[in-house]
């Protein structure tokens, strides 16, 4: 086989979008040439957080709510003592400041709950009345 006949056959197959002497193919290279990496494999998106221990378990409804539950626990929250934000969950219901050392009760992925909050509101508000009083 002469140089001349395989440089025709490369020439051939590139042409006709497979690969090339070099295992690039057309599309490829015009894709190179756009500043652009031109690849068919998925993508790894790095979304599955906390949720990812489940695998394609339970479905995506339920792991995307335990992913957000599991973050927003994790987040930083404000110590009703001092106010910094350096209040951590130290077991079901119970968060303590790092800070000052404060140790309350609250919700169980969060240190205030809606209907804790609503509490707070509504005594302080029957104070204030008997204080106007």
């Amino acid at each position: 086989m002469s140089n001349a006949a395989s440089a025709d056959d490369s020439i051939g197959t590139v042409a006709s979008g497979e690969s090339g002497p070099r295992g690039r193919s057309k599309l490829n290279r015009f894709m190179k040439v756009l500043g652009r990496q031109y690849d068919t494999m998925a993508k790894d998106k790095g979304r599955t957080g906390s949720a990812g221990r489940f695998g394609a378990r339970y479905g995506r409804v339920a792991r995307r709510r335990v992913a957000e539950i599991e973050d927003d626990m994790r987040d930083d929250h404000a110590c009703p003592e001092c106010g910094k934000d350096r209040v951590d969950r130290k077991g079901t219901g119970i968060w303590q400041c790092s800070y000052c050392g404060y140790k309350y009760t609250g919700g169980t992925y969060r240190p205030e709950t809606p209907g804790g909050k609503t509490v707070t509101r509504s005594i302080r508000a029957a104070l204030a009345e008997d204080e106007d009083e």
